[in-house]
């Protein structure tokens, strides 16, 4: 797996939604890349606090919070990308 790729994988395996063999391969390079672990663990961490919040706060208005979700989206890959500005 290489660690610059792959996030949607690295987000199957958070959630245990890779088919045995690409987990096994998945869980072994975890094991090994530091940054992957972390990355699984917070993954992690993230859906058990959303699984908290209450229905109501769930399914409530979100018209009014999209573009500034969208927006914070876009800047967060932004983010990630070297040589974009802000970067």
């Amino acid at each position: 797996m290489n660690c610059e790729q792959d996030r949607s994988e690295l987000a199957a395996y958070a959630v245990a939604a890779l088919d045995p063999a690409d987990a096994v391969r998945v869980d072994g390079h975890v094991r090994e890349c530091p940054a992957c672990a972390a990355d699984a663990d917070g993954l992690r961490t993230t859906l058990a606090a959303v699984r908290t919040l209450p229905v109501e706060e769930m399914l409530g208005n979100w018209s009014g919070k999209l573009p500034g979700l969208r927006e914070a989206a876009v800047r967060a890959a932004l983010a990630g990308i070297p040589g974009v500005a802000g970067s």
